[in-house]
């Protein structure tokens, strides 16, 4: 055999036994496991397929159930010009730990807004009467303890200015100003009352106008040149008629 022969055995038996050991093989040794994590590695860090299912689970449309937001009225509830919508908004004035000054100051009117509310002359007048209720912070919408429950109605300022529709339900001021409200805009009278109640803390001149919901409450007041607060005065029920005296006779 020649030395170059026996040189290319040798180097073949080497590297059988490197195979060999590398597959766990030879003597009884440690059983190979996989390396641990570089010390360096970022837990905050995953792949475009991690990021997706992190953002399902977190919007809850896959993985893990997210929370309950079902009892929070949606700002597509809200932002509807009609009964549901205003009932969705008010639903917020009677939630647990409600702000009801930042709720009242979202419905302020601008300029703008009292045009579309009423005519030219009237939405200047109106608007000046306001400003002071508004600017105070003393303007504030706030159910009494208990009252949990809202009631209410809607009709257009032509249905005001006719009396038709849900104009009984209004406040006979609006008799008043019936000429310089708009007559397309849909005007909402609400009630916070306690269930199974009727009568409670209410309020009117709420409409959803220019994208967003507002209140111009009694304007009738504000063209009679008086202030007011947001709040009706709710007259009560009327007193039954009492008895006619019989007249006295007179003594022979």
């Amino acid at each position: 055999m020649s030395v170059w022969a026996g040189a290319r055995r040798s180097a073949l038996v080497v590297l059988g036994g490197l195979l060999l050991l590398a597959c766990g093989g030879g003597a009884k040794g440690s059983p190979m496991v996989a390396d641990p994590p570089s010390s360096d590695w970022d837990p905050e860090s995953f792949s475009e397929d991690a990021g997706v299912a992190s953002a399902e689970i977190e919007s809850g449309s896959g993985g893990a159930p997210a929370s309950d937001l079902s009892d929070t009225p949606s700002s597509a509830a809200i932002l509807q010009a009609n009964e549901d919508g205003a009932r969705a908004l008010l639903s917020q004035f009677v939630a647990p730990n409600a702000d009801h000054a930042a709720l009242t100051r979202s419905l302020r009117p601008t300029s703008a807004d009292y045009k579309t509310l009423f005519d030219a002359k009237a939405a200047a007048k109106i608007e000046a009467a306001h400003a002071k209720g508004w600017d105070s912070n003393k303007a504030i919408i706030k159910p009494k303890p208990g009252q949990t429950e809202i009631k209410v109605w809607s009709a257009t300022g032509s249905d005001l200015a006719k009396g038709t529709g849900n104009a009984r339900e209004f406040p006979v001021g609006y008799k008043k100003v019936a000429k310089h409200l708009a007559p397309s805009v849909l005007f909402f009278r609400f009630k916070f009352v306690e269930a199974g109640k009727d009568t409670g803390t209410a309020y009117d001149g709420l409409a959803f106008i220019n994208g967003h919901w507002v209140i111009a409450p009694k304007p009738w007041r504000a063209m009679e040149g008086k202030s007011g607060g947001v709040e009706e005065d709710e007259a009560p029920p009327p007193a039954k008629p009492a008895g006619k005296k019989k007249p006295k006779r007179k003594k022979r």
